[in-house]
């Protein structure tokens, strides 16, 4: 699909910017058409540098003029472009000339377009902006609404919901990326001698308030009245009307030529209040927090004056002071979440075709572990009631005391967050909600599927289900789950409840940035189920969301995980085959490696966690006995904590009694136990020596785990299996054993001497790859483990 993006003004361009940013992020095919309906580089061409954004592939231009001779204009040069260029879809953006004519253009080569700030309406037709807005509106394919106001009026319009989109705003995009830097970067304060909240910030700039002599005369004298200094950034078409009227200045007043996208912010976040009549500031000074009086008597953003951040005065100089001293009380920014952008080219892309629903859903979700507990808290700190399910009453009240109940980074700051905001609570018991997301542990029993969790689950939903809810399995489980057990068990009650699943795809030790980062798989029992899931997973995932059907979203999961199982059992039996020939397996991989379409894992001791240790199962319960490539590999990967032990066996010498183990997680700095093969070792080595354990992470585990002082010093010989980056800064008094003299091909004694052990003691570096069965390459991929 081929993208055009079309601006033409200062408020074009800082708000297509995010959308801009996202097609680039995406790789997508698009080009910037520039129609420089400005003719000033300060009002518009300085912020494509501004904004890091690439020049624009055609400038038309066109400058300033008359709306007739500007539109048409327009039209002339754009319509060979688009008849060159062929996009598929036209993006344009607000209500200017540039939008209107790029629409007409586009609709009478029925190229598709795309209106971002839909719908907004002023009701006052002595505006050309208005007539801009309707006309665009009505030729367009996409209507990207702000708010619910928006999608109301467009309906009221007759436009079909079909094209109708609420998705917030891109200036919240904007100021969210741009505001940090905006603050370091200018010195726009100390340039004008401004003092932080000292001064109150006019901008003027529609033609029937600054065209007019006498009502740009009125504003002179408004601004004499306001209580303090004024500053006043001059469009250079309202310098001229000055000028020409010979209109005087008053003495509270210090005002500069047009400013750049940093300075304005700057100025705006420090100022004390905000008087203006641009539609774009208003937004812009609500998002921000900034009292706003708007010399104006319609507004085309009414939600700014209904949660209380603006008021509307026109040019009567009494209401304007009286709005700057009104009391002030918080608001909420009704425009969005800085995600507008990101929801715009999902539709466009067709990952979204149908609009955002006007009610947020509630949500309870079902199991408070590794994965329910962080997505129950993205969602409630995205503004949504989430009500937070687990059977553990012990784990329910420290997570309801602001206790995460395991290791992971980022969690305990979310949860603050989110029990202050009261959108998130923990219970023994489910409630009644709009959503319900199951995220609970699946094992396996006699390796197969063991469902009884998830059902369990589903089971103790029942009572607080209700018709038109949807249920979301987030738990991995076998194919065809959904459609043999889950519908079957709500079709019993006589429910009439859409089933969607959405595999948790996250790795522990990175859970949080993989869950708002990695693309979303959702499958589901119709379209529209899917695509109620995916508006719910928008409002945290930053990744693409993928919508598919039931069974595809059940295998994808699975498919990816015994991907990694494959081809870590061709790693190990690799290293199986370097045992017999007597070679080194790591410098083999390696110069394997060399090879630009070779990518070999490094072996381990195993494999471990909830998910590739377990999913190759799931997948091939219910294939038969004649495929046997993946339960082979599963096979071999599961009796390599035999060999482990069995080297480990031959590389000690004979007289050792007492042996430490160090890490039994997983993989590397987690305090995930689950499926670790480290247990296996364990309890092999122990039928033949005395062992302890040792874990700086993991609490709880099957053997008895002791403090490492005593372990090291205690052992005979130390044996890293999960390799914390706590073991590396630390020396060792018992001698070490590296997982690279366990598979090295020469066969040695390990005997504890003082030369030896001086000699091993600085050996605590074995691959922390190896011990989670990855490599450094497939680690980096942000899959699910």
């Amino acid at each position: 699909m081929k993208i055009a993006i079309l601006v033409g003004t200062r408020p074009e361009i800082i708000k297509m910017a995010p959308v801009i940013r996202e097609c680039q992020k995406r790789k997508l095919d698009y080009l910037i058409i520039h129609s420089k309906q400005h003719y000033s580089e300060k009002l518009d061409g300085i912020f494509f540098s501004e904004l890091d954004l690439p020049a624009p592939k055609y400038n038309l231009n066109v400058g300033s003029g008359g709306h007739a001779n500007q539109t048409g204009r327009i039209l002339i040069t754009l319509e060979p472009i688009l008849m060159s260029e062929k996009p598929d879809v036209l993006l344009v953006q607000g209500d200017t000339n540039t939008v209107v004519a790029g629409a007409l253009a586009a609709n009478k080569l029925h190229i598709k377009v795309g209106h971002i700030e839909a719908g907004l309406r002023s009701f006052d037709q002595t505006m050309p902006e208005e007539s801009n807005r309707i006309i665009a509106d009505h030729i367009s394919d996409y209507l990207f609404a702000v708010t619910d106001l928006q999608v109301g009026y467009l309906k009221k319009e007759g436009l079909p919901d079909s094209k109708i989109f609420k998705v917030g705003n891109t200036i919240v995009d904007a100021l969210l990326s741009h505001q940090v830097h905006a603050d370091k970067r200018s010195q726009i304060l100390s340039e004008l001698k401004l003092q932080t909240k000292g001064y109150y910030l006019l901008t003027s700039h529609r033609a029937a308030n600054v065209d007019d002599p006498d009502a740009l005369n009125e504003i002179i004298q408004l601004i004499a009245k306001i209580p303090g200094q004024v500053c006043w950034p001059i469009h250079y078409r309202t310098q001229k009307v000055l000028k020409e009227s010979k209109i005087d200045l008053p003495g509270n007043l210090t005002w500069t030529d047009p400013v750049g996208y940093s300075d304005f912010l700057k100025l705006l976040s420090n100022c004390t209040a905000v008087i203006t009549d641009s539609g774009g500031v208003q937004e812009e000074a609500c998002i921000l927090g900034v009292p706003c009086v708007t010399i104006r008597d319609s507004t085309e953003r009414p939600e700014t004056v209904d949660v209380g951040a603006n008021v509307l005065v026109h040019r009567n100089a009494d209401a304007m002071v009286a709005a700057l001293n009104r009391p002030m009380t918080p608001w909420t920014n009704p425009f969005g979440d800085g995600h507008t952008a990101k929801r715009i080219l999902d539709i466009v892309m067709g990952q979204h075709v149908h609009p955002v629903p006007q009610t947020q859903d509630t949500v309870c979700v079902a199991g408070l572990g590794y994965m329910g507990l962080p997505t129950s808290l993205l969602l409630a700190n995205a503004g949504i009631t989430v009500a937070g399910f687990d059977l553990n009453a012990k784990k329910v009240n420290e997570i309801n005391g602001g206790h995460c109940p395991f290791e992971e980074r980022g969690i305990p700051e979310l949860l603050t967050t989110a029990l202050k905001t009261g959108h998130f609570k923990a219970q023994t018991k489910p409630a009644a909600a709009d959503v319900f997301v199951v995220a609970v542990p699946t094992p396996h029993k006699n390796k197969k599927c063991d469902l009884s969790f998830v059902l369990s689950a589903v089971n103790s939903l029942l009572p607080v289900l209700k018709n038109g809810n949807l249920l979301i399995i987030e738990s991995t489980i076998k194919p065809k789950t959904c459609e043999d057990y889950v519908l079957p068990l709500l079709q019993s009650k006589h429910l009439r409840v859409e089933v969607a699943h959405c595999p948790e795809r996250a790795i522990p030790g990175n859970t949080l940035h993989e869950i708002v980062h990695n693309d979303r798989i959702i499958g589901a029992t119709s379209p529209e189920a899917a695509r109620r899931a995916a508006r719910l997973y928008s409002t945290f995932t930053k990744g693409t969301i993928h919508q598919t059907t039931l069974v595809t979203a059940e295998c994808v999961k699975l498919m990816e995980n015994t991907f990694r199982d494959v081809n870590i059992a061709l790693a190990n039996e690799f290293s199986l085959i370097a045992d017999k020939f007597k070679f080194d397996i790591s410098a083999a991989i390696q110069l394997a490696n060399k090879h630009p379409r070779v990518n070999i894992l490094q072996p381990g001791i195993g494999v471990g966690g909830h998910c590739i240790a377990i999913d190759p199962w799931f997948l091939t319960e219910d294939i038969g006995d004649d495929l046997t490539l993946i339960r082979t590999a599963r096979e071999l990967n599961d009796g390599m904590p035999q060999r482990t032990a069995a080297r480990i066996r031959n590389k000690i010498a004979p007289s050792t009694g007492k042996i430490g183990i160090l890490g039994v997680s997983y993989k590397p700095d987690v305090d995930d136990a689950r499926e670790t093969p480290a247990l296996e070792v364990a309890r092999i080595l122990s039928k033949h020596y005395t062992i302890r354990c040792h874990d700086p992470f993991v609490k709880d585990w099957d053997l008895e785990l002791f403090p490492i002082e005593e372990v090291d010093g205690w052992a005979d010989v130390l044996v890293i299996l999960s390799n914390h980056t706590a073991y590396a800064s630390r020396k060792f008094e018992s001698p070490l054993l590296s997982f690279e003299k366990l598979i090295n091909a020469e066969v040695t004694q390990f005997r504890r001497t003082a030369a030896v052990r001086a000699r091993r003691r600085g050996i605590g570096t074995q691959s922390r790859h190896a011990n989670d069965g990855r490599s450094r390459s497939e680690t980096d991929v942000q899959q699910a483990s």
